[in-house]
């Protein structure tokens, strides 16, 4: 079982919920004090009860992660409280942004950039701050990106997404590159679906004909958010301290099998007609 060693403070942004809180209630139950951090004190002090009535420590700190001063804050807070930092999960995202996106001809400007700053910008912000946090304590520490398999593979009808997550990655060597000299590591988790409990997820779970579709895809199941916790909580402790610039998929094995029939969204552009045949269909192959 990952243990983290005495005092280690791990900050997860977007942890009031989902796979944020799952990843930061397992790093508690693992030894380390826990910074949670999201937009709803009310959740996120719910968290930080939960946690302490478990037997760890935790504090909550209001943060909009596409907020530079906000983000800023968080980690000084973080260092006034506790005078270090060892690990940190970029994992915030905003979901409610999926309908801007689609197809590379049918984003609007506006859509791709609130897109690119939700889901790329906010990482780049939490590493800036969270690593310099980190260098500040003179321990070194650990970097995570959450990202997801559309990050490394063809995402139909969501190219901003895919470029976020992809930018991610990309993010992530180049970090692991240069501040091993630090003693900084960086590596990214690229998810499949996971049923995080929340009502976006289980209206995506009851579209018609869906579920059967992300299980053909992800080999028969799909993961929870207490099946990110453990693999996360082990990147950030000095158990993985020769994993580097790591991009690992954590997919149920949907990556590895990519050559299967995979779900797909709006079939076609309105008023372009599919020029190969079988693309207007429920399913597409590679």
């Amino acid at each position: 079982m990952t243990r983290f060693s005495d005092g280690d403070v791990i900050v997860v942004t977007g942890s009031t919920r989902g796979v944020g809180e799952a990843i930061a209630r397992r790093c508690a139950a693992a030894g380390a004090r826990v910074v949670i951090t999201g937009r709803n004190a009310e959740r996120g002090e719910a968290v930080c009860a939960g946690i302490a009535a478990d037997g760890g420590e935790a504090m909550f700190v209001a943060v909009d992660v596409t907020d530079e001063a906000a983000i800023e804050r968080a980690f000084a807070d973080t260092l006034r409280r506790w005078s270090r930092v060892d690990g940190c999960v970029a994992n915030a995202a905003d979901l409610s942004l999926g309908a801007l996106d689609g197809p590379v001809t049918e984003i609007t400007l506006d859509g791709w950039n609130r897109l690119i700053t939700a889901d790329l910008t906010s990482a780049f912000l939490t590493a800036k701050h969270g690593i310099r946090a980190m260098l500040a304590g003179g321990r070194g520490g650990a970097m995570l990106m959450i990202g997801s398999l559309a990050g490394v593979r063809g995402n139909l009808g969501h190219d901003a997404y895919s470029a976020a997550k992809g930018g991610m990655v990309a993010l992530t060597r180049s970090i692991a590159a240069y501040y091993a000299r630090y003693d900084i590591r960086c590596n990214c988790l690229n998810l499949g679906f996971v049923d995080s409990g929340s009502d976006r997820v289980e209206k995506v779970i009851a579209y018609p004909g869906f579920r059967d579709q992300l299980q053909d895809f992800h080999l028969g199941a799909w993961g929870t958010a207490g099946d990110i916790g453990g693999i996360a909580a082990l990147l950030l402790s000095d158990e993985a301290r020769y994993i580097n610039g790591a991009s690992i998929p954590v997919d149920g094995g949907a990556y590895a099998a990519s050559h299967m029939p995979r779900p797909t969204v709006a079939a076609t552009i309105p008023g372009f007609s599919p020029l190969r045949p079988g693309h207007d269909k429920a399913h597409n192959k590679d």
